[in-house]
């Protein structure tokens, strides 16, 4: 029976890391996997681009996953006692990028509507548009930095 709590514990981890890195980097919902990856997930109205407030939108839906208590801000309260110091370097990395009103907490609107270097590195002829195939050459580039 101890394990169940101990899986649940690792789940958190995971997800909490893969939201917040992912956060960090403009890459909510993950990262850039083959044929667009993520990315092409935000494509909400189906004509296989993805506009910048389609982006925004798809991110701004990831954030209940990060506030975890629904106090309506994603801060140190949400992550699990025994993650907190291993977490609390990224989450500083995240409050330069998206606290704007520099509160110590990250609020939906300011999540929702903060930097998308991700977003901005795929739209390759900066037309506010992320077309597929700039998708899967933004892809490349990213695997080619990370080695994934």
């Amino acid at each position: 029976m101890r394990s169940i709590p101990l899986l649940a514990t690792a789940l958190l981890g995971v997800v909490l890391t893969t939201s917040v890195a992912s956060a960090q980097m403009g890459r909510m919902g993950g990262g850039m996997m083959g044929g667009g990856g993520n990315l092409m997930q935000a494509d909400s109205d189906g004509d296989g681009k993805v506009t910048r407030a389609e982006f925004l939108a798809q991110r701004a839906k990831g954030f209940a996953r990060m506030d975890r208590n629904g106090d309506g801000f994603f801060s140190m309260d949400d992550i699990p006692g025994m993650m907190a110091s291993r977490f609390e370097p990224r989450f500083k990395a995240m409050l330069g990028q998206f606290d704007t009103n520099k509160d110590g907490k990250i609020s939906r609107d300011e999540f929702a509507n903060g930097p998308a270097p991700r977003f901005d590195m795929a739209d390759a002829n900066k037309d506010g548009v992320v077309t597929k195939p700039e998708a899967e050459a933004a892809a490349q580039r990213m695997q080619a930095m990370t080695g994934e």
